[in-house]
């Protein structure tokens, strides 16, 4: 054969590995970046899309071009050459990537990508997986029905943001809160962001499930009252009618648990595993602080032998019957009575001058077991507007001040003039939370945040007070 024609060849086959061999993922480092786009299907929120450059697989992570993925989801990319690191502005969010680096700064939140990125003919390209979640994306590489390869990317059409209440955004971003936040106004959201990370590999989206801590006391007393409007138990009756042996259980009264009044300290032992009912025999053995409904004490406790007689009463464990009762009526899907075979979010609790993972979030029924998300809160917050689940006569017990601390059912209440609101915070294995509802005006804020050690009550105030400045409200 001539020898212009062996080169022809060469060339022909050449060719054929250079758009052939990613889709057969035996992607090497000879490979040009810059190849014919046609044999891929590339579409974002279903729209076709065309890259100078495809997905390229090696070692079996798959590859993306950072530039041609940027402007699909309509962000910027400034390149610094002397640096070799890209700047990517998506909406209110800025990246910052190094080439060859195996990590994503997002909003100054670093997030590990387990691989590095490539640089191939000067195209930079990065793994799949840690790029889509940096761009709160979803991106799919796989093959069509025809084995065509094929990239689909769904942009973030869980987050929003109003106009209105941009300032509030840009608040908690100053702080760097962890975790999610809803704003709503008459049921409608105005806020539902993610701020830092879910993971040590994966920001925090607002439709994530997490802990909530002590905003699980509201399940706990709703529950309570479902079984007193049903006329099974009332709340004025003593804790001996459905416990034995609490101490001072014939003056101690259903209303005094709810209403943090019982004297009852608030630690128990949080072995995982522990029955409810060694926790309440743990509780037998308690000294009380004072006399049953002569003062305030909060006290997890409290509530754990609310749930047991909620068990005693109903004849369901706890979780089954806040599942009936309240759960599944509402359609709250996501959340329920936590495990390690749930998947939520992580704490972070502080060692030294980082962030780890707490361990696992022990609690009991009652207390703080709890798991939901922003929007599954939010629909509580409906209910209770609504005599779905309770009466209004029987909510309004929920509000009612019962110490000076202000706390009712659950709820402790905050008035100003005539702007009544009802509030609760919980902490617990890495997670802060806080829920507050303005009756008056009909706001709705919740923060469920995931770092140890935050004082949600402060900040609370400060994002009510930011909202109603935001929304001009009285």
């Amino acid at each position: 054969m001539h020898q212009s024609a062996y080169l022809s060849l060469f060339r022909i086959l050449l060719a054929f590995i250079l758009v052939a061999g990613p889709v057969l993922g035996q992607f090497s480092t000879s490979i040009s970046a810059a190849q014919n786009t046609q044999a891929v299907l590339i579409e974002v929120n279903g729209e076709p899309q065309s890259w100078k450059n495809i997905p390229q697989i090696y070692k079996g992570t798959t590859y993306v071009p950072l530039r041609d993925v940027v402007q699909s989801v309509k962000g910027s990319l400034k390149w610094n050459n002397r640096t070799k690191t890209a700047t990517i502005t998506v909406g209110r969010d800025t990246l910052v990537h190094q080439a060859g680096s195996d990590s994503i700064k997002v909003n100054h939140v670093r997030l590990g990508a387990g691989v590095n990125s490539r640089t191939v003919r000067g195209t930079l390209m990065v793994p799949v997986r840690p790029i889509a979640n940096a761009l709160k994306a979803d991106i799919k590489v796989g093959r069509t029905a025809s084995g065509q390869l094929s990239v689909n990317i769904q942009t973030d059409k869980v987050s929003l943001l109003d106009s209105e209440v941009t300032s509030v955004d840009a608040y908690l971003r100053e702080i760097q809160f962890p975790g999610m936040a809803l704003i709503a106004r008459d049921g409608e959201v105005l806020l539902r962001q993610g701020y830092g990370l879910a993971d040590e590999k994966t920001l925090n989206r607002p439709d994530q499930k997490t802990r909530i801590a002590s905003l699980s006391k509201s399940f706990t007393a709703a529950s309570i009252l479902s079984l007193a409007e049903e006329g099974k138990l009332n709340v004025q009756d003593p804790i001996s009618k459905y416990i034995s042996g609490i101490p001072k259980g014939d003056e101690m009264t259903l209303h005094m648990l709810l209403s943090q009044t019982s004297g009852l300290p608030s630690a128990f032992g949080r072995g995982e595993g522990t029955s409810l009912e060694e926790t309440v025999e743990e509780i037998r053995h308690k000294t009380l602080k004072f006399e049953p409904g002569t003062a305030y004490l909060y006290s997890n406790s409290g509530y754990v032998l609310l749930a047991y007689v909620i068990e005693q009463v109903s004849g369901m464990s706890y979780a089954d019957y806040v599942k009936q009762t309240i759960l599944q009526p509402l359609g709250m899907k996501n959340s329920g009575e936590a495990s390690r075979q749930v998947k939520t979010i992580s704490g972070f609790v502080a060692e030294g001058n980082q962030w780890v993972p707490a361990p696992y979030y022990v609690s009991q029924s009652g207390s703080g077991t709890i798991y939901s998300t922003v929007d599954d809160m939010l629909k509580w917050d409906r209910a209770l507007y609504t005599d779905q689940i309770l009466s209004q006569e029987t909510i309004e017990q929920m509000y009612e001040p019962y110490s000076d601390k202000n706390y009712g059912y659950a709820w402790i209440l905050k008035e100003n003039g005539d702007n009544r609101t009802v509030f609760h915070n919980g902490s617990g294995g890495g997670f802060a939370t806080a829920f507050s509802r303005n009756l008056s005006n009909d706001v709705t804020i919740i923060l469920l945040g995931n770092h140890a050690g935050m004082d949600m009550t402060s900040l609370m105030d400060e994002v009510e007070a930011r909202t109603a400045q935001a929304l001009q409200l009285q």
